[in-house]
């Protein structure tokens, strides 16, 4: 799941009441799909490729790391 799926997800959950069990889902979802745009982003740094798709991948891996802070500062009530 991209990055931008899971904030989507993550931001309807918080609306409706999100459990600690689906947070922590969404939280090594996040980890997965920022491993694999770092993974990707450098195959394409590698092949030389365009710096618009590179970009594009630290726009996801921006993203994503910044859901990763949002949940990180949760607090249980």
């Amino acid at each position: 799941m991209s990055c931008g799926s899971l904030k989507h997800r993550f931001e309807d959950q918080m609306r409706n009441g999100i459990s600690f069990e689906t947070a922590m889902e969404i939280y090594r979802d996040v980890e997965g799909s920022i491993a694999a745009h770092r993974a990707e982003m450098a195959d394409l740094q590698k092949a030389n490729a365009s710096q618009d798709e590179i970009n594009h991948l630290k726009e996801h891996i921006a993203e994503g790391e910044s859901l990763i802070q949002r949940i990180k500062s949760m607090k249980l009530h």
